[in-house]
C-alpha cells in the first residue's frame, strides 16, 4: 500500500516512520522524500480500505496530512 504524506525532511519522515513501526511493527515502512507525493509505503502488504483507514490516522495523530493512494486516485 502506497500514501501521499506532507513529509519534507529527514525528521518528518523520522517522526512517520517511527510512529508506523511501533504501530505496525510486523511490517516493512519505507518513505521517498524524493517523489512528488513524499510517498510512504507499506511493502507486500495488499490494498486493504480498513488497514489504510488507520495507517492514514496514524499519520494524522503524527501531525502530518497522508491519504492512501489506490490505483485509480488519490483522497484526502
Amino acid at each position: 500500500m502506497k500514501f501521499k504524506t506532507n513529509a519534507k525532511c529527514a525528521g518528518c519522515s523520522s517522526a512517520i516512520l517511527d510512529a508506523m513501526r511501533s504501530k505496525f511493527p510486523n511490517q516493512e515502512w519505507s518513505l521517498d522524500l524524493n517523489s512528488a507525493d513524499k510517498v510512504l509505503e507499506c511493502h507486500g502488504v495488499p490494498d486493504n480500505a480498513e488497514q489504510a483507514a488507520q495507517v492514514v490516522k496514524t499519520i494524522e495523530e503524527t501531525g502530518f496530512k497522508g491519504a492512501w493512494i489506490t490505483p485509480d486516485r488519490v483522497a484526502y
